[in-house]
């Protein structure tokens, strides 16, 4: 099997590309408030270097405790530290959950006593050990990618990609490793390694490439997060919850579908604040929150728009969907708020709601008469719903 690829110019475009693209992320690491993926990232370039250098080091010095068995763990650390980051750019603990940072303990330490035990012996038996511990990482990144959420999911999708493509590049080293250890097949096992190496060389670099990208896009989405929400509550703040419930409004008439607008405000806020201070007025305000964020469904819009004010936008014109809906809200609110951080508050809401209609001029028609109700249901006792007999 004849291959025209020079091994040491391979390996030495290799150590150069990576100092490239390491010294690259660690500049983007001081530049960007020392946010510590890059680092990680950064990191496992050098250790990859680390292990190159010390795997040819060994043709030369005769000394495989530090050549071999650090070679090896240099090679095997450094897709950790690519998982590692991928974990903080996500928030996930550094090794991972539980299931999966149990896994990867385990596997990291039968890897290194296999290390341990074959360093001085037969050479194929470490590659072997870091090719099935790489694609392990590699099969963990994967998962956690797919796993995420996120938006936007296009760099999620090109690291899943390339990372699928580097656990088969391992998978296939490990059976060339394999046959050849058994002579299974009459292959040129330097000439495959040679060629797999190359094609992990381009990956390594197409990796370090996409996950800046990643960060990025995932810092740009956090940025219009808080453009977007409200910094106590975490729900829309009152700009874009007017301009989703714009959006909400227009696509409801086009399509002729149902659409509710709640207002919902807190009764007697003011004593709250005025008897127990408002960072406990604070706790009650976010302790709402949560109760609308797990009573409405994930298409409904929910939003602070001002003070103790909240109000929420519900695809369904339904009246037995809307008032099921109001009156476990009032419910929650009043059972769950009896007591709040210890104290007595006992909470209760008062709700305005107005469902679309053929009059309906504007969203902002529909809001004024959700307001409207809900300062009846107030004029009314409080800890109730009112709805506008219609809108525009």
């Amino acid at each position: 099997m004849e291959l025209n690829i020079h091994l040491p110019t391979l390996l030495l475009l290799s150590v150069v590309i990576n100092l490239m693209v390491g010294g690259l992320l660690w500049l983007v690491y001081r530049l960007r408030d020392l946010q510590a993926c890059f680092r990680l990232w950064a990191l496992a370039c050098v250790t990859f270097v680390a292990g190159i250098v010390l795997a040819v080091a060994r043709s030369v010095v005769d000394a495989p405790l530090v050549t071999e068995l650090a070679a090896h763990l240099c090679l095997g650390l450094s897709p950790w530290l690519v998982l590692a980051g991928i974990h903080n750019l996500l928030g996930v603990p550094l090794a991972g959950g539980k299931k999966s940072s149990r896994v990867l303990v385990v596997c990291a330490v039968v890897y290194v006593a296999g290390l341990l035990v074959s360093y001085a012996g037969d050479t194929l038996v470490p590659r072997l050990l870091t090719a099935l511990w790489s694609a392990l990482v590699f099969t963990v990144a994967i998962y956690r990618l797919a796993s995420s959420s996120r938006t936007p999911r296009l760099p999620f999708r090109i690291l899943q990609t390339i990372f699928g493509i580097h656990g088969i590049l391992m998978m296939l080293q490990v059976l060339v490793i394999i046959t050849s250890r058994w002579e299974l097949v009459g292959l040129d096992v330097n000439a495959v390694l040679t060629l797999i190496l190359a094609h992990h060389l381009l990956l390594a670099t197409a990796t370090v490439m996409a996950l800046p990208l990643l960060a990025f896009t995932q810092a740009e989405r956090n940025l219009k997060l808080l453009a977007e929400r409200d910094e106590l509550t975490q729900l829309l703040n009152r700009r874009a919850f007017l301009q989703q419930g714009r959006a909400a409004f227009n696509q409801a008439r086009e399509q002729q579908q149902g659409l509710t607008v709640l207002m919902i405000d807190l009764d007697y806020f003011k004593q709250i604040n005025d008897r127990w201070g408002h960072e406990v007025g604070d706790s009650v305000l976010s302790f709402v929150a949560t109760i609308m964020a797990e009573e409405l469904r994930d298409s409904d819009i929910i939003g602070r728009i001002g003070g103790e004010e909240f109000a929420a936008v519900l695809n369904t014109g339904s009246c037995k969907e809307v008032e099921a809906v109001t009156e476990r809200l009032l419910r929650k609110i009043a059972g769950r708020g009896r007591w709040v951080e210890g104290r007595p508050l006992n909470l209760s809401a008062s709700i305005g709601g107005v469902v679309i209609s053929p009059q309906t001029h504007s969203f902002n028609d529909m809001m004024r008469s959700a307001d409207a109700a809900m300062y009846e249901a107030k004029d009314k006792g409080r800890n109730r719903v009112e709805f506008a007999p219609m809108s525009g």
